[in-house]
């Protein structure tokens, strides 16, 4: 079974600006982050709650909360960003995936908070998830969406998404991610994109995750 030093991927840290010139720090979910997760899916709208989750529901139960921050460095993937300009540097987006053992291909899921639409975050969680989908091998994405979230569909087609079913209420995209990378460091006046490609290109330097 694969796996990683979780210390030396906990020292990850990526200090970029979104579109509106706010600071943030992006670093990869840690178990102490259950908190942090709860109040971020608390302070998504119901709307954005339901888009993620196909649920309404504001509490998380302690059992989604488990799995979500059973973040291991190779099968299980996950980035937060965080408000710099807040004491407690509250989460303003988290992109994941899982990888199924079996198939190989790792389902992606990812939420911003609503103030933080159209600045740029989503681009900017998706190139630090697909760097490191890359340097864990994982090579093919998959994601459920509904028919309804325009902004989702576009994001997903933008980075190279392919639907390959839909049933009218849902959609199932797949990505190939090195067209995914590819198409991010294309994308044109993206600075924090840019910075998420230039940190991997240092973490480069730290050892490669082991089998064992």
């Amino acid at each position: 079974m694969l796996r990683c030093n979780i210390s030396i991927m906990d020292n990850r840290a990526i200090y970029t600006s979104l579109k509106t010139g706010k600071r943030i720090y992006l670093r990869p979910i840690r178990s102490q982050d259950g908190l942090r997760l709860r109040e971020s899916i608390a302070n998504l709208s119901d709307q954005s709650r339901y888009y993620r989750f196909f649920s309404g529901m504001k509490n998380v139960p302690d059992s989604v909360l488990e799995r979500l921050l059973a973040v291991d460095g190779v099968n299980h993937l996950a980035w937060g960003a965080l408000d710099l300009a807040e004491h407690d540097l509250p989460a303003i987006g988290v992109v994941r995936v899982i990888r199924d053992p079996q198939t190989g291909v790792a389902e992606l899921a990812i939420a911003t908070l609503d103030a933080y639409h159209n600045t740029g975050l989503a681009r900017i969680l998706m190139a630090a998830i697909s760097s490191d989908c890359l340097e864990a091998g994982i090579s093919t994405l998959k994601a459920d969406v509904l028919s309804e979230n325009k902004k989702a569909r576009s994001l997903f087609r933008a980075l190279g998404g392919t639907c390959t079913q839909s049933d009218g209420a849902y959609m199932a995209f797949s990505f190939d991610v090195a067209l995914m990378d590819q198409l991010l460091r294309s994308m044109q006046g993206l600075d924090g994109v840019r910075d998420v490609f230039s940190a991997f290109d240092r973490f480069g330097a730290y050892p490669p995750r082991l089998a064992g």
